[in-house]
């Protein structure tokens, strides 16, 4: 897998949406990204058991166990 261009990603996705994206402001943005793909790396090495999976339905409001 090649490795997570944030700059080329925001211009291709800023693009891709019709989204207007000042040159200037593309430096904050790529840095932004750049975190995000940092965190997200953190959360993918994490071990998850069964315990951990997410459930098969979330309703909002709604007790857990009812």
């Amino acid at each position: 897998m090649p490795e997570f261009d944030p700059a080329a990603y925001a211009a291709q996705a800023a693009a891709a949406v019709g989204l207007p994206l000042d040159p200037a402001h593309l430096p904050g943005v790529a840095m932004n990204l750049a975190l995000a793909a940092r965190m997200a790396a953190l959360v993918e090495k994490a071990a998850l058991g069964p315990a951990e999976e997410a459930a098969p339905v979330f309703v909002a409001g709604r007790e857990a166990g009812k």
